[in-house]
């Protein structure tokens, strides 16, 4: 094997190394439960961008979801697990703004025909009767889990007042009237909507207080080496920075993937390919601002128009007006829209692809390619019907690993409807992923990887 012709950097030499290549929230909350149960360990986080928790962090809309739109049961309780445990984490380290400061209780729109949307007729995937039993299941689990829990109830309220189904007095003020004759159900959930960017502001400085980790920022790793000692194996990390074209190198003990759309390329730097084909999708989320009046801001509400059109609005932040209206900024999403593209993990990025990552297209060209989100939303949520697009945002999300190659949102069959792999995985030799395939299944990783780590970190210490 040829390595790296490049000069070694190491903060310190008498201290294991754990380099996180991603300084996103997955990467940053590890990086935090690291710190915390080993102190002496040192913590390195690569981040590509002048800044962490800058890229497909801050374009997340924050909706923690309770699993209610899920029709598999195991899948929809591992999503209120989670939202709990991150909320809990959240909470622990002292962040002050967990959720938006927006109207909260989000409403769950279940079709049972087909949503006339951009000149397209989207069929829904499942029926109102096959997903409105799991939510009794979802409401019976956290009943049982969480009846004695004050925190829930602080955070979400009662636990067997997390659903409530409307009746149609009640949800078509939320929607638009042209929708309303093919909804089949809808539901008012206890869940919230993140305030994603004062959590990402709080972690970008209370990570940067924690002696132990060290970031480096515009740092593009390019190339990740096992080297091969007698007894165990080392990774040397080679990166270059938008400063300077001249590589330097990092050399670790250990070592998680946490970077989404490189996370293929490295494994087979690695020589640690996954058996099965995954996915990088691009997504583009759509920032919107509209005024609404004194008599309809009980309109403006985290709404996901499930099992079909897959439209959603996250309200992000509501200003109030002197005369009762708000001023409100909404992420938005249209899944025939929001999605733009799919490329396997183990490939090059496209060249349109890596562009729209980077930021480097027009903002003449992003406003044609997201408005169609805002035109077709329009045609599903009342509220929207003065909004104006305020800003586009890209980012890179996991389509989940398995064995049927499916990425088709509106196939049954599609892995997204079961998805409970939360994208952590041991690759053995103190190598680990974590893609946190929902940011609320980044505190669960974390504790995954810890695990992993504390076995492999009394091998490293006996044979390293």
């Amino acid at each position: 094997m040829v390595y790296s012709n490049c000069p070694t950097l190491n903060w310190s030499s008498d201290r294991p190394v754990f380099a996180i290549i991603g300084g996103g929230i997955a990467g940053v909350v590890q990086a935090i439960y690291l710190a915390e149960r080993y102190p002496w360990l040192e913590i390195h986080i690569f981040e590509r961008k002048k800044e962490i928790l800058t890229a497909t962090s801050s374009m997340n809309p924050g909706r923690p979801t309770f699993g209610f739109h899920y029709r598999c049961l195991e899948t929809a309780i591992f999503c209120q697990d989670n939202t709990v445990k991150f909320t809990n984490f959240l909470e622990r380290i002292g962040c002050p703004s967990i959720f938006a400061k927006a109207p909260q209780d989000g409403v769950y729109v279940l079709m049972k025909g087909a949503a006339h949307i951009l000149d397209n007729f989207v069929n829904p995937v499942f029926t109102p009767d096959e997903v409105e039993p799991v939510f009794d299941q979802i409401k019976e689990h956290a009943v049982r889990k969480y009846s004695n829990d004050n925190n829930f109830k602080k955070h979400f309220g009662s636990p067997d007042q997390i659903c409530r189904k409307l009746e149609e007095s009640e949800y078509k003020r939320f929607l638009d009237p042209g929708l309303r004759s093919e909804v089949g159900a809808c539901y008012e959930t206890a869940e919230k909507t993140f305030d994603t960017v004062g959590i990402c502001s709080f972690l970008r400085e209370y990570v940067k207080k924690i002696p132990n980790i060290k970031i480096r920022t515009e740092a593009k790793v390019t190339l990740l080496e096992g080297i091969p000692l007698p007894k165990v194996t080392h990774y040397r990390i080679t990166w270059g920075g938008t400063r300077t074209n001249k590589p330097r190198c990092e050399i670790a003990q250990f070592l998680t993937l946490a970077c989404w759309e490189r996370v293929g390329f490295f494994r087979q730097q690695l020589g640690k390919p996954e058996p099965h084909p995954t996915y990088n999708r691009l997504k583009m989320l759509a920032i919107l601002k509209t005024e609404v009046a004194a008599d309809r801001v009980d309109t403006i509400r985290p709404i996901f128009a499930a099992s079909g059109p897959f439209g959603m609005i996250s309200p992000q932040s509501c200003v109030e007006k002197p005369d009762g209206g708000m001023v409100c900024r909404i992420a938005c999403t249209l899944a025939i829209r929001t999605n733009v593209m799919n490329v396997p993990d183990n490939k090059t990025l496209p060249i349109d692809y890596d562009n729209m990552l980077e930021g480097t297209i027009s903002a003449k060209a992003k406003i044609e390619m997201a408005s169609p989100i805002l035109e077709g939303a329009k045609k599903l949520f009342s509220c929207l019907s003065d909004a104006k697009l305020a800003e586009v945002r890209f980012g890179t999300v996991r389509v989940p690993f398995g064995t049927s190659g499916n990425l088709d949102l509106h196939d049954p069959a599609s892995e997204h409807h079961g998805r409970n792999y939360p994208g952590c995985c041991n690759l053995g030799d103190r190598v680990f992923v974590n893609e946190a395939m929902k940011m609320i299944y980044s505190a669960y990783n974390a504790e995954k990887i810890l695990d992993w780590t504390e076995t492999e970190l009394e091998n490293y210490l006996i044979y390293g």
